[in-house]
C-alpha cells in the first residue's frame, strides 16, 4: 500500500490551524484542532481521502494548546486511535476531558505499521511541545514548536521560553544537516512561507526562526533600557510595531506572552515551565 503525507489546513479566522494525515498501513493523524474542526471538516477530508475515521491507528498531539489539541474529544467518539501526547502535556489533556492513552518522551520511535514517528522535544512555544519526524521521508510536523517571524494570529513569533525556543531551533537545524529531515510542515501559516517548507528553504527557515528570537531579546532589552518600568504589554506593542508580519493580528493580546517570555529572560528570572 503506498503511502500519502497531507497537511490538512482547517480554515480559522485569518488563516489556518494544520493537521497532518500519515495513511499507509496505519493511519496516523497530528494535531486535531479545535473542537468544531472534526465534525466541519476532518471527518469530510478523511472521507475524500479515503480514509475512515474508525481506521485511524495513532492521534498524536504535538502540544496541549486548544487549537491542536482541542479536537480531541470530539475525535475520540468516532475511532478507537491511540492518542499520544508528550508527558509535560498530559495533564492539560487530561482537564479537558481527553486523557491520553500513551505518555511520550524525546527520542522515541512509533512503528506504525510501515511508517515509523520518531518524536523529537522542542520545548520553547510550550513546554510540551515536541515535532513528529516522519523518518522514511523526512517529513517533519512541527506543530507551534516553529514559528518562523510570527503568525497572522499573534504577528510575532509566540514562546514561553526564548532560550528553549532557539536550543530548539538549533535541534532541528542539526536534524538538517544530518540529512534526516527533507521537508517542513508547520501547524499555521509563517509570512512568507505559506506552512511548507521544502528542501534548500529549510535553513532559511530557521535563521528566520532563531534570528527573530534574538531581535526581540535585542530589542526590548534596549527598550527597557529607555522605560525601565515597562510592563509586557508595552514591550509587546513595541515588539509587534518593529518586527510584527502585520501590525494588526488578529489575537493582539498574544505580544504580550512573548514579551513576559523576554522580560524574564532579560531581568534574570531563569526559565519557567520547563520539562
Amino acid at each position: 500500500m503506498s503511502r500519502k503525507i497531507l497537511l490538512l489546513k482547517y480554515p480559522w479566522g485569518v488563516s489556518w490551524t494544520g493537521m497532518l494525515l500519515i495513511a499507509g498501513e496505519q493511519n496516523i493523524l497530528m494535531d486535531t484542532g479545535l473542537p468544531e474542526t472534526i465534525g466541519a471538516f476532518l471527518l469530510p477530508r478523511l472521507r475524500c481521502e479515503g480514509v475512515s475515521p474508525g481506521s485511524l491507528k495513532w492521534v498524536l498531539n504535538t502540544h496541549s494548546h486548544s487549537d491542536h489539541a482541542g479536537g480531541n474529544r470530539n475525535l475520540r467518539g468516532v475511532c478507537h486511535a491511540v492518542f499520544g501526547i508528550h508527558r509535560s502535556g498530559a495533564e492539560e489533556l487530561r482537564r479537558s476531558g481527553c486523557p491520553p492513552d500513551l505518555l511520550l518522551e524525546d527520542g522515541m520511535v512509533l512503528p506504525c505499521g510501515d511508517t515509523r514517528i520518531r518524536v523529537i522535544h522542542t520545548p520553547g512555544h510550550s513546554p510540551d511541545s515536541v515535532c513528529y519526524l516522519d523518518v522514511e521521508s523526512g517529513t517533519l510536523f512541527t506543530g507551534d514548536a516553529l514559528q518562523g517571524g510570527g503568525t497572522p494570529y499573534s504577528g510575532i513569533a509566540l514562546y514561553q521560553d526564548p532560550v528553549a525556543y532557539r536550543e530548539s531551533v538549533d535541534r532541528i537545524e542539526a536534524l538538517y544537516r544530518s540529512g534526516a529531515c527533507a521537508r517542513i510542515f508547520c501547524g499555521h501559516e509563517c509570512p512568507p512561507y505559506e506552512g511548507t517548507v521544502e528542501g534548500t528553504r529549510i535553513p532559511e527557515f530557521l535563521s528566520l526562526c532563531r534570528d527573530a528570537s534574538l531581535r526581540y531579546t535585542s530589542a526590548a532589552g534596549e527598550y527597557l533600557g529607555r522605560h525601565p518600568d515597562a510592563d509586557a504589554g508595552k514591550v509587546g506593542a513595541f515588539l509587534l510595531a518593529e518586527f510584527g508580519v502585520g501590525k494588526n493580528p488578529s489575537m493582539p493580546e498574544l505580544p504580550r506572552l512573548t514579551a513576559e517570555a523576554h522580560l524574564r529572560e532579560l531581568r534574570g528570572c531563569g526559565r519557567r515551565n520547563r520539562s
